[in-house]
């Protein structure tokens, strides 16, 4: 990846008629502004990934924390639950 020091420390050779020097010198001039600004934003985009990536992750924890804590379930529960469900469903389907 090309970064804007890259571009500030290119040196070239020189020619007999080459190009305007002082032209190419504000077209890099323009191109390491443009570069900086976007090493910065990309800089904050990652940093800014990474919060939120850690945020994510430490409320998938919480989240799963909160779901063994709050509702445990007792195998017979389930069972009692499962069976009151298939009763419900039988009562619906019988004329």
């Amino acid at each position: 990846m090309i970064k804007a020091e890259n571009i500030v420390n290119k040196e070239f050779k020189k020619a007999l008629f080459g190009y305007d020097r002082e032209d190419v010198d504000r077209y890099l001039d323009e191109l390491i502004v443009q570069l900086r600004q976007m090493e910065t934003e990309r800089k904050e985009m990652v940093s800014t990934i990474e919060y939120l990536v850690s945020e994510m992750t430490e409320q998938g924890r919480q989240d799963a924390m909160q779901e063994r804590v709050v509702e445990p379930v007792s195998p017979h529960a389930t069972v009692s639950d499962e069976e009151r469900r298939r009763a419900q469903q039988a009562e619906q389907e019988s004329p």
